[in-house]
């Protein structure tokens, strides 16, 4: 616990943090020190977040008590995970709890409904016992396409042919996350990463915070062609570049999300070898797209949150 207070502090030395979210596994198995290290974060001027599957509010008085500490320590946004995957765990009675709580404390409120093809989920719920909330813009619910552990992890394989049909596939497109974001994977490796990929993938790795502070790792960072390459042009861009020297080449697998095309991309040995070969040829290319970027919108191309 010393050390995520430590990395507090450090990340107060890194002027273009402006967030700490709170993730986990499940952040409120921290119990009430979830509330001090919130606390903490509040009190440097850092904007809190934190990610949960609701398993605390099992009626709507717990929920009420324990939103109202996290009100008092200072926290500004949450994000509740549900759906069918979820629902084996935590019945959505609870997600229900708890966003009630969290917007009548007036604290920002996502729900994010797990969406795939093996989803039987019914949000109908959520909209008929939230609808106020809903219609007044103080909760918003949203639906993240649920993919296949990258590390071979669960036992059912999930497709997305429905998200597909509806146009709701979306693998193309630069990366907004890749360094604006930084996450502490629990062997206390920084990852220029947030989402599903995060502790799978060697290439989204900046160096270990085990034994030196976060604000020397970030600072002696050296400058990296893959993360800048995947901040400009997402995987897929970088998958198009290599079947320019590798006719026919395709992402294995029809990615249904830049986060599922970023792992195609990086456990295909022959695209991120022909990916390699080249990168220093569009160095030019990529750090000028970078820098206009950067140019043209001074926070996109900064680090602003750090996950813990």
């Amino acid at each position: 616990m010393s050390r995520i207070h430590g990395l507090i502090d450090e990340a107060a030395r890194v002027p273009s943090i402006g967030r700490i979210a709170f993730t986990g596994g499940e952040a409120f198995l921290l119990g009430r020190d979830l509330d001090t290290l919130i606390a903490r974060a509040h009190a440097l001027g850092f904007e809190t977040r934190v990610i949960t599957n609701g398993y605390w509010a099992v009626n709507e008085a717990a929920a009420r008590t324990r939103v109202g500490a996290l009100l008092e320590a200072g926290l500004d946004e949450i994000m509740l995970s549900t759906g069918t995957f979820h629902q084996r765990f935590v019945p959505v009675e609870r997600i229900v709890h708890a966003a009630r709580a969290t917007t009548s404390a007036g604290i920002g409120t996502r729900i994010a409904i797990e969406t795939c093809d093996q989803q039987s989920f019914d949000e109908t719920i959520l909209r008929e016992r939230l609808g106020d909330a809903l219609a007044a813009r103080t909760l918003a619910l949203s639906h993240d396409p649920w993919i296949t552990d990258a590390g071979g992890r669960g036992e059912t394989a999930l497709t997305h042919e429905r998200l597909r049909a509806g146009g709701g596939a979306r693998a193309d497109g630069s990366c907004a996350v890749i360094m604006t974001t930084l996450a502490v994977t629990p062997g206390q490796r920084l990852i220029a990463c947030c989402g599903f990929p995060l502790e799978e993938l060697p290439g989204l790795e900046i160096g270990s915070i085990a034994d030196r502070r976060l604000d020397d790792v970030i600072r002696d960072a050296p400058d990296d062609l893959l993360k800048m390459w995947l901040h400009v042009a997402g995987p897929m861009g970088i998958a198009q570049t290599v079947a320019e020297y590798e006719p026919g080449f395709v992402l294995p697998g029809d990615p249904v999300s830049i986060c599922d095309a970023c792992i195609a991309l990086q456990r295909d040995k022959r695209a991120m070898r022909v990916a390699g070969e080249h990168a220093a040829l569009n160095a030019e290319s990529i750090a000028g797209t970078f820098v206009a970027l950067h140019s043209r919108h001074p926070d996109a191309a900064r680090t602003t949150a750090l996950a813990l």
